[in-house]
């Protein structure tokens, strides 16, 4: 995987009035933070961000920052959050991290599932329940997604983070035991089969009252 340059630069004033000036310049506000130096308030251009943020890591995309004005400032950086308004939706803030790329980092990538699921031709519903999963490498070599194929699933069966098969050099710190995908019976079926046994039932007691 190959670093994304974005540039940046150095910005002047703190508070929700200066910030909230600059996202209607079209720039976002933000901080790079970590690497035993001291956080730096940074502007990021609208338009590049949102470039990196519709590229295959996303919102937690690896990204080379440069600073024109202060290049000893450049440096590799994992995005570690983006604020976003809970209303509009637009970008309030980012948050990068420096690393090394000779290190590894921690971060976390979209699970993907294909294949059609033999319990779903059953007619069970399909839960994706984990849609991520936290793993450690290094960082040209986090992966775009985990794809899980769930074709063998059957009605009642579930596929945990335990089954997932993650690249050499990839490690799953995620709980091996969470569920990532299971096979639900309808409520319909469920509801239907209810009914079959309660009047298996009563007609076994009405046998049994027959015999007496």
């Amino acid at each position: 995987m190959e670093l994304q340059n974005l540039k940046v630069s150095m910005r002047d004033g703190r508070g929700k009035g200066p910030a909230r000036q600059l996202r209607v310049k079209g720039s976002v506000p933000g901080v790079v933070y970590g690497g035993g130096r001291d956080p730096v308030p940074v502007l990021i251009n609208l338009k590049d961000f949102e470039h990196i943020l519709h590229s295959r890591m996303g919102e937690h995309a690896v990204v080379q920052l440069e600073v024109p004005e202060r290049p000893e400032l450049n440096s590799p950086a994992l995005l570690k959050s983006v604020q976003h308004d809970p209303i509009k939706g637009s970008i309030l803030h980012a948050d990068f991290l420096r690393i090394r790329l000779d290190e590894r980092i921690q971060t976390v990538v979209s699970i993907v599932l294909t294949g059609h699921a033999e319990g779903v031709v059953k007619g069970g519903v399909l839960e994706h329940t984990l849609r991520e999963v936290e793993v450690e490498c290094l960082a040209l070599e986090v992966p775009a997604e985990l794809v899980v194929d769930v074709t063998n699933l059957d009605i009642g069966s579930s596929l945990h983070v335990s089954d997932i098969r993650a690249p050499e050099g990839v490690t799953i710190v995620t709980d091996p035991g969470r569920v990532v995908a299971s096979i639900q019976v309808p409520r319909a079926l469920a509801a239907e089969a209810v009914t079959v046994a309660e009047g298996e039932e009563a007609a076994a007691e009405g046998e049994e009252k027959k015999g007496d």
